[in-house]
C-alpha cells in the first residue's frame, strides 16, 4: 500500500483530499505536528522519509514550501493548490524539488490518473538508473507495463500488444484493424481513432 503524508497547519482543510486518497486505497497521514517539528528544528524527521509522497497543504506558504523542499532531494513532493498554477509557478516549484501539483477539490478520477502516471514515471526512472550503460533494447525489456494498473480496455490492450510486437513499433491503420468483428471499415477506423486518442492521453 502506498503511503501519503499531507503536511498542514490545519487538519480540517485537507480532509476532502484525505478521503479521496483513501478511496484509492492509499494510507494517508495528515499531520500538523510533523510540520511544527520541522518549523522548529529545520530538520527532516526520519518518519517523513517513510512516505512515498509528501503533499504540501494550501495552508503552507510558497516561502515555507521552498525552505522545506530545498532540504529534500527526491521528487516525491506535491503542492496542493486551490486553482491551476501558471507555468512559471510550476517551474519555480521544481527548483525546490516540488515535482507536481494537485487541486484541493480534484475529482477521484483525476487524482487516480495523476498518481498512476507519477508511479509509472518513478518506475521508469528507477529502471533507467539501475540499467544505466546497458543497451537501450535491454532497458526497454526491463520495464514492464502493468496494463491492469492503467485500466486499458481490451481493445486498447490489443492495439498496444500489436504495436509492441512489431520491430518498428509502427503499423498501418488497416493492419491494426485486422481481425476486428465489425465489417464496416469506417466503423473500425472510428473505433481505432478513439482508442488511440485515449491511449495517448
Amino acid at each position: 500500500m502506498n503511503r501519503v503524508l499531507i503536511l498542514t497547519k490545519n487538519i480540517s482543510v485537507d480532509t476532502y483530499l484525505q478521503e479521496q486518497l483513501q478511496k484509492l486505497n492509499y494510507e494517508v497521514l495528515i499531520s500538523v505536528s510533523l510540520w511544527d517539528i520541522w518549523e522548529q528544528s529545520h530538520r527532516i524527521d526520519h518518519l517523513m522519509k517513510s512516505f512515498e509522497w509528501i503533499f504540501f497543504s494550501e495552508t503552507i506558504s510558497d516561502r515555507e514550501a521552498k525552505a522545506f523542499g530545498e532540504q529534500f532531494f527526491t521528487d516525491c513532493l506535491v503542492r496542493i493548490v486551490g486553482e491551476e498554477p501558471s507555468e512559471d509557478e510550476v517551474s519555480e516549484w521544481a527548483k525546490w524539488h516540488v515535482s507536481d501539483w494537485i487541486l484541493a477539490d480534484t475529482s477521484l478520477e483525476r487524482l487516480r490518473e495523476k498518481l498512476i502516471h507519477k508511479t509509472l514515471v518513478h518506475q521508469v526512472e528507477l529502471v533507467n538508473n539501475q540499467t544505466a550503460g546497458l543497451p537501450i533494447e535491454h532497458r526497454k525489456k526491463t520495464f514492464p507495463i502493468y496494463f491492469s494498473d492503467i485500466h486499458f480496455t481490451k481493445l486498447e490492450k490489443e492495439i498496444i500488444h500489436r504495436l509492441v510486437g512489431t520491430k518498428s513499433l509502427s503499423l498501418k491503420r488497416d493492419e491494426l484493424c485486422e481481425g476486428w468483428r465489425s465489417k464496416n471499415q469506417n466503423s473500425k477506423l472510428s473505433q481505432l481513432s478513439s482508442a488511440v486518442t485515449r491511449i495517448r492521453k
